[in-house]
């Protein structure tokens, strides 16, 4: 019932077009009861992925094990697929290797050596490497070409320096130790290694087993890991092109060449390296229980191609300062109340950044923040009058300017990014006070001072440091968010300048007289504003 219930399955999913999975069905089916129809729809589907050695020997398998059982037509069909995928199908033939090493290729255990009979792999480029313990990993790149037989000759040199690395598994499991993708043992497993940098990884029975894990030997040294093994329901498989590229997955070397194993589900970061090319990366989602295949297919380096790519990217946010300084809020006691500076800032950074993420550019753009002040004592000197009054003023303070200046940072990640960035430069604008308010004078006259604006040149030095993240909705457009702090240092200072004539005081609708208040700073020595903001990047 299984084995019929796992071909209806495949069934299904060939004709969704999902052959890897189709695949993996057929193949079920064929283990719980081995019939020549899975057997076929097997082959069929391994040569819909190209893998045409594999699909070779599944067809050979079917005109062997089911000849009679075999309809006319499709016994005629698998003899003139066989024709032609011999064709398509060369052989690998490894010499010289140490009795009892493994031998792999393109990250597939082909069995161990002397190998029964020469290696079928598909016509192309592949990746054979050759190990034993207590020897120098053998690695090659072979190109065959169909109905090709290729002879390598492995002999493998003894380690003349190694370390020592000792593996177990957390809770005492017994399971499988790879070394660099060798099964060396089990766990507690301990041997020596040529010093640098390996990959160890536990697998253990169904979906049991441990993430790669990066670990670096010393000569004459021990090293110790203790690794947790859990189920691991999804599988990755990577496809580079060229196949001697190098394979990274979540920061962790896996080597050169195809690579297929289990990881958790989730987002894992995968890159590919090869000289010459320039580097691949993807971020790949994995769900439960699914086999993903990435085929990776990396660009050459073309002389003369640009080292990176021009940017430009746009930003709008609020801007908030918790106070702009000066005589207003130093001199805020008592009933006085100051609110937090806000405001609105609009940025555009425009630069180049290098394939490595770091980036460097210019910046412009504009702040404005205005910040109320209320009930603040203060004096006022009346011009031909007895000359001291004291009342409350209220203060609406407004800081604006242009921003200018340069920038250097930092990006990471593909479709989801990372940025930081530092910058320095200037802010050039000025800072105003729209200032009225009730005053009495030591006569006892009470009068309210009309609204007055000052206004007076500032300067200040900024610097801006940044956090955005993105995400990328092409290959050009990314949308941000982010969060940036700049600190603004005072270089000219704003102060408040009466009206030649001075500030007018209403005693009534027809008398007053006028004032002068003292001069006094506008803006702290030193500001803080806060923005988090969106923002829209466009890669050229």
């Amino acid at each position: 019932m299984e084995a019929r219930a796992r071909f209806e399955r495949g069934l299904a999913l060939v004709r969704q077009g999902a052959w890897e999975a189709a695949l993996a069905e057929f193949l079920a089916s064929r283990q719980a009861y081995p019939t020549w129809s899975a057997t076929s729809s097997a082959a069929l589907c391994f040569q819909r992925l190209r893998r045409y050695d594999e699909a070779l020997a599944l067809f050979e398998t079917l005109l062997h094990d089911f000849s009679q059982k075999l309809p006319p037509d499709t016994r005629n069909a698998a003899q003139e697929t066989v024709v032609r995928l011999r064709g398509l199908v060369g052989t690998v033939d490894v010499a010289g290797a140490e009795i009892g090493a493994s031998v792999m290729i393109d990250g597939r255990r082909r069995g161990d050596y002397p190998l029964p009979a020469p290696l079928r792999v598909g016509a192309g480029s592949h990746v054979v490497r050759v190990y034993k313990e207590g020897f120098e990993p053998f690695e090659t790149r072979v190109d065959v070409a169909g109905g090709q037989v290729v002879r390598i000759l492995s002999r493998l040199q003894k380690l003349v320096e190694s370390g020592r690395l000792r593996v177990t598994e957390r809770t005492g499991a017994a399971l499988d130790v790879l070394v660099d993708g060798y099964t060396v043992g089990r766990t507690p497993w301990e041997g020596p290694l040529p010093p640098g940098q390996h990959t160890v990884e536990l697998h253990g029975p169904g979906a049991l087993g441990t993430m790669p894990a990066s670990v670096v030997i010393q000569r004459k040294q021990m090293t110790t890991v203790d690794l947790h093994a859990a189920e691991l329901t999804s599988t990755l498989r990577i496809e580079p092109t060229p196949v001697c590229a190098s394979i990274t997955v979540d920061g962790v070397a896996l080597g050169s060449g195809i690579w297929e194993g289990r990881l958790s589900p989730g987002w894992h970061r995968v890159e590919v390296a090869a000289g010459g090319f320039v580097t691949g990366r993807r971020d790949v989602r994995l769900a439960r229980d699914t086999r993903v295949v990435v085929p990776i297919a990396l660009e050459r380096v073309q002389l003369g191609t640009p080292p990176g790519r021009f940017l430009i990217e746009l930003v709008a946010s609020p801007a908030f300062v918790p106070s702009l300084g000066g005589s207003a809020a130093v001199r805020c006691s008592g009933a006085c109340s100051q609110g937090i500076g806000a405001g609105g800032v609009g940025v555009v950074h425009a630069g180049y950044e290098l394939w490595s993420g770091l980036g460097f550019g210019l910046t412009t753009g504009y702040l404005q923040v205005r910040q109320a002040v209320t009930e603040r004592r203060m004096s006022v000197e009346i011009q031909d009058r007895p000359p001291e009054a004291s009342g409350t003023a209220d203060d609406a303070l407004a800081l604006s300017g242009v921003l200018a200046g340069g920038w250097a940072g930092l990006s990471l990640g593909d479709r989801h990014r990372l940025s930081m960035r530092l910058g320095a430069g200037a802010l050039l604008g000025a800072v105003s006070d729209e200032r009225r308010g009730t005053f009495t004078s030591i006569s006892g006259l009470e009068f309210d001072l009309d609204r007055t604006v000052a206004r007076d040149s500032a300067s200040f030095l900024a610097l801006t440091s940044e956090v955005r993240a993105g995400l990328r909705l092409g290959d050009h457009l990314e949308l941000t968010a982010g969060l940036a702090a700049v600190v603004l240092v005072r270089l000219k200072a704003p102060v408040w300048a009466n009206p030649p004539e001075g500030v007018y005081g209403r005693v009534d609708a027809e008398s007053g007289f006028f004032a002068r208040f003292e001069q006094e700073s506008l803006a702290g020595e030193v500001m803080v504003a806060i923005s988090p903001g969106i923002g829209a990047r466009y890669a050229f």
